[in-house]
């Protein structure tokens, strides 16, 4: 009998780990699963649908035990997502710190009592992540890590996620093949509001009683002045010439992209900045933010915005940003692979799973980035990027989102896991 812990963090998560599990007990009717819920609605998904499930934030939060002999660095490293918060205080870190040594003894005692023989870990970095990585080590578990692809696909890797991740290396001998990718478009997808609004009764109820799991707590994120964002978006762009516009995609501002995988410790301010200090007079700066986090990046970052002539604060839609510019600069957001996919020149000032493909631009000081937006941008004839987002796709990613109404994608994910661990125990 295979027996196999999950980590899920949100309501839609649950749902295709259950998918995860039907499929997987098809294969092995008397496999058995533990799945570890971060969020409320997690559990209660997992609860309602009759599987084995532990609260895990919650019970770490109202447990009395912690692990002892836990290192001052070694709690660093576990609360490092959660403390890099531009407006955490003292008593937050210290809250998290304690968190945090609750939720390794929890991790360490489920970890003995299931034994697990496979872990489906959510993610590598947040603390539940950290915890259950940590409770793990010495054990003969063979872990996998999950996240979200690109173009709606789902990957899981022996080794990580993100520029963590197995393959990341390898794409620089991958090779152009078939016709040219196209992404899913019709995907339907699932979402419950019950579920949701449960998660933010619980965080209502936080603001009077103060009971939170304090790695549930989300960024505290000021908003930038309605009627500055609004003088600043207003803006036109007047560059006819897509030669001489740089498109700068922002990260998430509390994406764990940007806080493990940022080796020049590049915040929105200094991706900008760096980018205007080496930009060619004349050419123009469009700046991107991501989508749902617009007016929520730092005063600093806007007001450099609103002292230089040439940025453009982007309202526009992102084949519109792609089509007036030729040059993507990001630290590692995906926004680069788009850019990649439609013949941009893409530098990655970060790391990424996909800085390897051939024809990604990258940098290990912020001294090169001139030189690569003034060098003439031939895109590779051999390798189009067009031609080598199929294969990419194609070997390194399951075709499917965990919010895909239709889940029987998990079938596949099961069937592989299922091997694949066998083979590695």
């Amino acid at each position: 009998m295979t027996k196999i812990v999950t980590l899920v963090y949100y309501h839609s998560m649950a749902r295709f780990f259950c998918g995860i599990e039907d499929a997987w007990k098809q294969l092995e009717p008397d496999a058995e699963f533990l799945h570890l819920a971060v969020f409320p609605s997690a559990w209660a998904y997992l609860t309602v649908h009759r599987r084995k499930t532990v609260s895990l934030s919650w019970r770490s939060y109202l447990s009395g035990t912690v692990a002892p002999n836990v290192s001052g660095d070694e709690l660093e490293a576990m609360i490092r997502f959660h403390a890099s918060d531009p407006n955490i205080d003292p008593s937050q870190v210290a809250r998290l710190q304690r968190q945090a040594r609750k939720m390794l003894h929890v991790c360490a005692s489920l970890v003995k009592q299931f034994n697990p023989d496979i872990a489906i870990i959510s993610g590598d970095t947040r603390l539940p992540a950290e915890s259950l990585i940590r409770a793990l080590k010495g054990q003969q578990t063979v872990s996998w890590y999950f996240e979200q692809g690109p173009y709606r696909t789902t990957v899981l890797d022996r080794q990580g996620v993100n520029a963590n991740c197995s393959f990341r290396r390898e794409l620089a001998r991958l090779e152009a093949s078939g016709p040219p990718f196209q992404p899913r478009t019709n995907s339907g997808r699932w979402t419950n509001k019950l579920y949701t609004l449960l998660d933010r009764l619980t965080f209502a109820q936080a603001s009077v009683t103060r009971l939170m799991p304090p790695d549930l707590m989300p960024y505290s994120l000021r908003k930038c002045p309605q009627a500055l964002y609004a003088r600043l978006s207003s803006k036109v762009l007047q560059q006819p010439d897509t030669r001489k516009v740089v498109l700068i995609a922002m990260q998430v501002p509390e994406d764990a992209n940007n806080i493990y995988h940022n080796p020049l410790g590049l915040d929105d301010v200094g991706l900008l900045r760096l980018v205007l200090d080496n930009v060619e007079s004349g050419w123009t700066v469009v700046v991107r933010e991501h989508p749902l986090y617009r007016r929520k990046y730092s005063p600093s970052f806007y007001a450099l915005i609103e002292a230089s002539d040439n940025v453009i604060l982007s309202q526009a839609s992102l084949q519109q940003d792609l089509d007036r510019s030729r040059t993507t600069v990001t630290v590692n957001s995906l926004t680069g692979l788009d850019a990649f996919a439609r013949g941009h020149r893409v530098i990655v000032l970060g790391e990424s799973f996909y800085d390897h493909l051939p024809g990604i631009e990258t940098l290990q000081s912020g001294s090169s980035l001139r030189a690569l937006l003034i060098r003439e941008h031939q895109p590779s004839v051999d390798r189009p990027a067009s031609l080598l987002l199929g294969p990419l796709i194609d070997k390194y990613f399951f075709k499917g989102h965990f919010t895909d109404v239709d889940l029987s994608f998990t079938r596949t994910i099961a069937s592989r896991i299922a091997a694949t661990s066998r083979a590695a125990q």
